[in-house]
């Protein structure tokens, strides 16, 4: 079932879907910034976070327009404190993705050799919790009742990172050859990435929240 707008509610929506863009934009950056980190191309690195820089900025330049819209009318009332709260949520998916690539940048942890593919995984996993929540927020004003499947794949894999997140904390502090300074410096960078996916994870209650309360089963 698709839900029907009015004009300014169509514009605030076209809005919010290019802010959804732009965040991914800055997600699927990141996923390629730690796989040239891990090869240590910094050079390549370091553009990169540049540019996940611009994006940031780009993301809150369009929640900020996308909540003026909304504030000059569209929506019930109700709907549009949710959806604020939603592309709030949402850009705090941005903010974290660059202080991921600025920790990377700017402090250089030195990541041991065998924990490079589940570093990678790890950032595979964030990537792909984000698109489902992209996805389900997109099919609220589409297709509500498919919101929900997203809504489960992002908690799936939200999880799914979780698990792998704990893993290599665990294993980082197995090993007697780091100084226990580089074991703490990498246990942030692990749950700082985490940490995206938690926020994904949090934009997508919100959004449950709002198809719950229009009865979608």
């Amino acid at each position: 079932m698709k839900l029907f707008f009015g004009k300014k509610e169509e514009k605030v929506i076209k809005l919010f879907s290019k802010h959804l863009e732009k965040v991914e934009e800055g997600v699927n950056l990141l996923t390629e910034l730690v796989e040239l980190y891990v090869t240590n191309d910094m050079e390549k690195s370091v553009d990169l976070s540049k540019q996940i820089s611009n994006i940031e900025s780009e993301a809150d330049s369009l929640r900020r327009k996308t909540e003026s819209e909304m504030y000059q009318g569209a929506f019930l009332p109700n709907f549009r404190g949710e959806l604020l709260e939603l592309i709030e949520a949402v850009d705090k998916v941005m903010n974290k993705t660059q202080t991921v690539s600025e920790i990377l940048i700017f402090q250089k942890p030195k990541i041991p050799e065998n924990f490079k593919p589940d570093f990678l995984e790890q950032s595979r996993l964030v990537k792909k919790t984000y698109k489902s929540l992209k996805k389900s927020i997109e099919n609220v004003f589409e297709n509500i009742e498919k919101s929900s499947e997203y809504i489960q794949k992002v908690e799936l894999q939200e999880h799914e990172e979780d698990i792998l997140e704990k893993d290599l904390i665990r294993r980082l502090f197995e090993i007697d050859s780091l100084e226990l300074s580089e074991k703490l410096q990498l246990k942030d960078l692990f749950l700082q990435i985490g940490d995206i996916a938690d926020r994904a994870e949090d934009a997508s209650d919100k959004l449950e929240i709002i198809v719950l309360k229009r009865n979608i089963k």
